[in-house]
């Protein structure tokens, strides 16, 4: 989840327009969907003409996640008389940009863009429509069984309704040098130093011992070889980012623990909360190179293309393209994936949402059920998008040595989906939690950054939390 502040004047507009949906304790009811859900008929022969077209806009993240569905968008106009308008807003405003148009209730925007900690805002403020009477009228084309399922509870449930349907997954697994952990040197190394066996972490324990074992000085040996720079054993994303909750939540989530528990008491300086802080700052951190505290994703890819890194914490495995191309920058290097650490790690994906202020709601239906379908889902992932459906996820054409670099980690995907089946975390079910979501990243740096203590820091978030809820507990509705 990718977010950074707004410049001064966005802030300044914001202030006005969002205090209307700053406090949902009396939020309307939820949009009813509109009757018109039955089954899209196809274009007549011959098509339609462009003057013709239903005109819709989709607001989206500019970049790779829109890129790669240029030609899919062109795919649905050639079976519907729809003509879809591609908005492409920077990641860092995608958020206020949105809800300045949902709560203005402009139109401007069809579709939304949302993401997991977003959704449950958007329902409950009646700013999207829910698809239920849609997906049951198109059972067949939308195949909603298809979605990976803790994917589509945690993506597009809330209060028993189906809120739009996912189209990209950022799911963590972990990266890592398989070549250095299989180097014969290393691996002897390691055994004498720590007394077992050198092997890819899967507790939070031997990740500590790993990333403290593979960090060197420039001029120190790695694999038999002097370094020509100082390698670390772990990159982190310990910015003033949000991507550092994500860091932390699969940690959080393996205590048992979460940031709202079930009735919405906020946990987030509970033992559990303040161990996985604690671990991350004092135990992992030290072991990261310095600009860990100025980066998110893409630095950390930046630092494993680069040689610096021998692996990452729980990290999106949606980056595998990215991670992989490290075999060509680095000689000798091999790539390889994890499950998660603890097999505990962040869930989530964008969610397609239908605006409640949408002229052509039908239409724009139909599009979130094409670009989510099954069709486009495939051909989405051989352009290297992580897809949302367990058919697409298990497609022998993607689990080949020659498909390696771009969806090696489908695979693994099923196998984290599968772990996670039962670890909902509550912040998903909250109207709040976009704002909790938002308030964390910065926060949890300044415990990074040595600006606070740990204890300090979930303090100043649990006094947020208190903020933002209007008191010690949070709405949670699942």
């Amino acid at each position: 989840m990718r977010r950074k502040m707004l410049s001064i004047i966005a802030m300044l507009i914001l202030f006005s327009v969002l205090a209307a949906c700053t406090t949902p304790t009396q939020a309307p009811a939820p949009t009813q969907a509109p009757a018109a859900v039955q089954p899209t008929q196809p274009p007549a022969a011959g098509g339609c003409k462009d003057s013709d077209r239903v005109p819709i806009s989709w607001s989206t993240i500019a970049g790779f996640y829109t890129d790669a569905m240029t030609s899919i968008i062109k795919d649905f106009e050639s079976k519907n008389c729809v003509k879809v308008t591609i908005v492409g807003i920077d990641n860092a405003q995608l958020y206020d940009k949105q809800i300045i148009e949902a709560v203005g209730k402009t139109g401007a925007y069809d579709v939304y863009n949302i993401e997991t900690a977003e959704k449950a805002g958007f329902a409950e403020n009646g700013y999207i429509l829910p698809m239920d009477d849609y997906i049951k009228a198109n059972a067949d084309k939308v195949q909603y069984d298809d979605i990976a399922p803790i994917l589509a509870d945690v993506t597009t449930k809330y209060k028993g309704k189906t809120w739009g349907l996912p189209y990209y997954t950022y799911t963590q697994g972990q990266f890592y040098r398989a070549d250095l952990f299989e180097d014969a040197t290393e691996m002897a190394a390691f055994k004498t130093k720590f007394g077992y066996d050198l092997k890819p972490p899967t507790t939070w324990d031997q990740m500590k011992d790993v990333a403290q074992f593979f960090t060197r000085k420039k001029g120190e040996m790695l694999k038999g070889k002097p370094l020509d720079k100082d390698f670390y054993g772990i990159g982190l994303m310990a910015g003033r980012f949000q991507e550092i909750q994500d860091e932390l939540s699969g940690m959080i989530l393996s205590k048992g623990t979460d940031w709202l528990k079930d009735d919405g008491t906020i946990a987030v300086k509970d033992d559990g909360n303040l161990w996985a802080l604690k671990f991350y700052v004092e135990k992992l951190l030290p072991y990261a190179p310095p600009a860990a505290l100025t980066v998110t994703y893409d630095g950390v890819m930046n630092q494993m293309q680069d040689c610096q890194i021998a692996m990452t914490a729980n990290f999106f495995l949606d980056q595998w393209p990215n991670a992989a191309n490290t075999e060509k920058k680095c000689p000798g290097a091999k790539m390889a994936i994890g499950v998660g650490i603890e097999k505990t790690t962040y869930i989530g994906a964008f969610l397609m949402g239908v605006s409640s202020s949408s002229k052509h709601p039908k239409e724009a239906m139909d599009f979130v059920a094409y670009m989510g379908g099954k069709e486009a889902q495939t051909k989405f992932a051989s352009l290297g998008g992580s897809t949302t459906r367990i058919s697409v996820l298990k497609d022998p054409q993607f689990n080949t040595p020659e498909s390696r670099t771009k969806t090696a980690q489908f695979a693994f995907l099923l196998q984290v989906f599968d772990n996670m089946k039962t670890k909902k975390s509550n912040l998903f079910y909250s109207p709040y939690g976009a704002k909790l979501y938002n308030a964390m990243g910065p926060i949890y740096h300044t415990a990074a950054a040595k600006e606070k203590t740990p204890e300090q820091a979930l303090q100043t978030l649990y006094d947020e939390f208190v903020k933002i809820c209007g008191g010690p507990k949070c709405a949670v509705n699942k």
